[in-house]
């Protein structure tokens, strides 16, 4: 390989040349271009202001939610249907605590109006086979 030495050999010349005197009147060229018009100045403050409420907002939202989910979910009545899971997971309940769930109305409501007469009980009870059954449950 040819000796590579770097004072000997011819230097490559920069591509832009630059004006004399380039700098010495760049920076007045540059401010008699710009536009001389004073920005508008916005207030800190009032930005801090549209935080606050939007603060306030959120906070009334947070505390409102809670407040009214008690309120509205604060009914008296029983659900039907929690009512008799309640029944049925709990066997051990009486007739008693039952009464004590359920309102007059609703006890009026239930009540069945059955007009047999005695030829009909004693057809029933000759006919029905499983009578002893019944008696033992």
């Amino acid at each position: 390989m040819k000796p590579f030495k770097l004072d000997n050999e011819p230097k490559i010349t920069q591509g832009f040349t630059m004006p004399e005197g380039y700098f010495d009147s760049f920076t007045d060229k540059v401010l008699t271009q710009l536009n001389k018009e004073e920005p508008k100045v916005i207030s800190i403050f009032s930005r801090r202001k549209t935080w606050y409420y939007a603060a306030a907002a959120v906070v009334v939202m947070l505390l409102s939610v809670p407040i009214y989910t008690n309120y509205a979910t604060s009914s008296e009545e029983v659900d039907a249907v929690a009512l008799e899971d309640y029944i049925n997971n709990h066997t051990t309940i009486s007739d008693d605590e039952i009464a004590d769930l359920l309102d007059k109305e609703d006890l009026e409501k239930m009540k069945l109006e059955l007009n047999l007469e005695d030829e009909a009980v004693e057809d029933i009870l000759l006919n029905n086979t499983d009578l002893e059954q019944y008696i033992i449950d």
